[in-house]
């Protein structure tokens, strides 16, 4: 499978917009428009609000086939069937959401609609860049891989009857804006008082952004006065007149016919009321007229046979509030003046920043090629590693062990939300020193190519896991009865990293170790071999000058022989073609042997 077609399967995934495995949002509804049958489709995911419940259902369609793929990457080839679809995980989605799928697994030949359901309320605002990692199958082949998709959580947003708050939850440090819902729209009238919760007032109709840098719960409180309403002069009582009708026969006092004026401060008139027969005392009149600054009258006049009779005039203004008295004239005024009082609270929630985790080891790293670095974060859970920026799939846990070189760090995120990082910590793979090959010749062990052997190198000889006291050269000679396994290990001085070879090695008492290694010298100087690496055959060249007879045996890299040559009355130049053909690919050593000495030398067989 092409590198295209797996780019693609991960935009096809894209349709399955899911979370780290959660359950707890379960049936989610498929909704989709009229389609082929073969397609690539995602419906959107909506944007969230902090502390705001989310429930939103998000459905797609796979495609059954590489066709539509191909469509959109002429790269991949049409017309393959894509037989299994499976999420693993999704990292990094919003605190405080949960999903459930229709379905983990999908076999687009029979099923290719689906859908997601994510429920909870998000706890912090953000972008959040979702980790998605799915299998993939084709034919017969699997490709595991990962992509993104983002997620958009806004500020959260409250209202109360008379104000709104903007960003109101936030980890460490908040910025809140404030909109008033009581406005003046420049009209006199109006008072307002703000307290933040944090020490800070307000007089102002719009205040401006308040910054909550230390964690808290703070309690906002809003009062709006709204003074705008006009005094209104309702009802006038007459408590006492002191003016009576007369009545004959016979001649006693009879009640008053009552109706009363009011003039304005420039003295017009600006009322009069019907009269009121007979006026039991107390008696009311309606008025229901506006009042400005200034002072008014009133006269109560009691309306005769003859003509009228005056009972009484006050004085009064729109702030007048006691009984007014002219003689026997009693009377209360009702005066209004609507004031209207909105109070409303709200609360800002800033959530600590929890202590970053600590790695332990800390800083720069190194292993060696093979090992494993166990690191530990001081949190023991809601943990997250990350190497190299990219976090890794399961790893959840306080502790992650690991072998390969990088930059990891972990994320830890506390209950409220909030999420803090690590310092990074640096791990270099070391490679380790070659093999040290070696061969057995009679009951002498010696490195195959020692010019593989590092810059700054140590080597110890072990019998049967045991080391062997000043055994530390690239040649030993073994004098122990028996059949034991002999491992020579190799140390990088620079580094530190070691590596081994083991083979056994039966002892041969009619053997000794008398090897002369240096009297190739010449050969080895002059030993060419060619081509390397070797397909069918192999050339071995070189000048020669007292050698009569030479042996050459190839070894594999155990140090057992897979083939041998002798050749004899050679001339001052060796010049001799091996057969290869019937070994396998891989690597080898050659050896040379002449009548008192050896040359080593590294071959490859493609």
């Amino acid at each position: 499978m092409t590198k295209h077609l797996f780019s693609l399967l991960a935009f096809l995934l894209l349709l399955l917009n899911f979370s780290i495995a959660q359950s707890g949002c379960p049936n989610c509804v498929i909704d989709l428009p009229t389609l082929p049958s073969d397609t690539i489709f995602l419906g959107s995911s909506p944007d969230g609000e902090a502390m705001v419940p989310y429930d939103e259902d998000v459905s797609f369609r796979m495609p059954k086939t590489t066709t539509p793929v191909h469509e959109i990457d002429p790269g991949t080839p049409a017309g393959l069937n894509i037989s299994k679809l499976t999420i693993i995980a999704m990292l990094n989605v919003p605190p405080g959401l949960s999903w459930e799928p229709s379905q983990f697994e999908f076999d687009p030949g029979n099923e290719t609609d689906g859908c997601v359901k994510f429920c909870g309320t998000p706890l912090v605002p953000g972008y959040y860049e979702m980790q998605i990692f799915v299998t993939a199958q084709v034919l017969t082949l699997n490709q595991s891989t990962s992509f993104t998709m983002s997620i958009y959580i806004a500020p959260s947003t409250s209202t109360t009857t008379g104000f709104g708050l903007q960003n109101s939850v936030g980890c460490g440090e908040v910025t809140v804006s404030f909109e008033n819902l009581i406005l003046s729209n420049g009209d006199a009238g109006f008072d307002y008082f703000w307290d933040f919760g944090n020490g800070e007032v307000s007089n102002e109709e719009n205040p401006g952004d308040i910054t909550y840098s230390i964690p808290g719960i703070y309690e906002i409180n809003y009062e709006a006065i709204v003074d705008t309403s006009e005094y209104e002069f309702t009802t006038v009582q007459i408590v006492d007149a002191g003016c009576n009708d007369l009545s004959l026969p016979p001649i006693s006092n009879a009640p008053p016919e009552l109706y009363i004026k009011i003039k304005d401060p420039s003295g017009d008139e600006i009322y009069v009321s019907d009269k009121i027969n007979n006026a039991p005392l107390p008696s009311a009149f309606n008025v229901n007229i506006p009042l400005g600054p200034g002072d008014y009258t009133l006269e109560v006049r009691d309306d005769d046979l003859f003509g009228s009779d005056h009972c009484g005039t006050v004085t009064f203004n729109r702030m007048t509030n006691d009984t007014l008295e002219d003689g026997s004239l009693k009377v209360e005024l009702s005066i209004i003046h609507p004031v209207f009082t909105i109070q409303s609270t709200d609360t800002v929630f800033v959530y600590e920043i929890p202590e970053p985790p600590i790695i332990i080891p800390a800083g720069v790293n190194e292993i060696c090629e093979g090992e494993e670095l166990v690191l530990e974060a001081d949190y023991a859970e809601n943990l997250q590693w990350y190497k190299d920026s990219i976090a890794v799939l399961g790893a959840t846990d306080s502790t992650f062990t690991t072998s390969s070189s990088g930059i990891y760090w972990v994320e830890y995120t506390s209950p409220d939300g909030c999420s803090s990082v690590s310092e990074a910590l640096s791990l270099l793979e070391l490679p380790l020193p070659a093999t040290p090959s070696f061969s057995e010749d009679g009951n002498w062990l010696e490195v195959l190519n020692p010019d593989l052997l590092p810059d700054d190198f140590s080597l110890q000889w072990y019998i049967n896991g045991d080391a062997i006291p000043d055994a530390n050269e690239t040649s030993f000679c073994n004098t122990f009865d028996g059949v034991n396994l002999f491992t020579l290990e190799v140390t990088d001085n620079t580094t530190g990293c070691t590596n081994e070879f083991s083979i056994g090695v039966a002892f041969d008492p009619n053997a000794d170790c008398t090897v002369a290694t240096n009297e190739l010298a010449a050969i080895g100087q002059s030993l060419r071999i060619f081509p390397n690496p070797a397909n069918e055959s192999l050339n071995v060249v070189f000048e020669n000058e007292n050698l009569s007879e030479v042996n050459i045996r190839i070894l594999d890299v155990m140090g057992r022989q897979v083939s041998s040559h002798f050749f004899q009355h050679i001339s001052s130049e060796f010049h001799e073609k091996l057969n290869l053909s019937d070994l396998n690919s891989g690597i080898y050593f050659l050896e040379i042997f002449g009548n008192n000495g050896r040359v080593v030398r590294r071959i490859v067989k493609e």
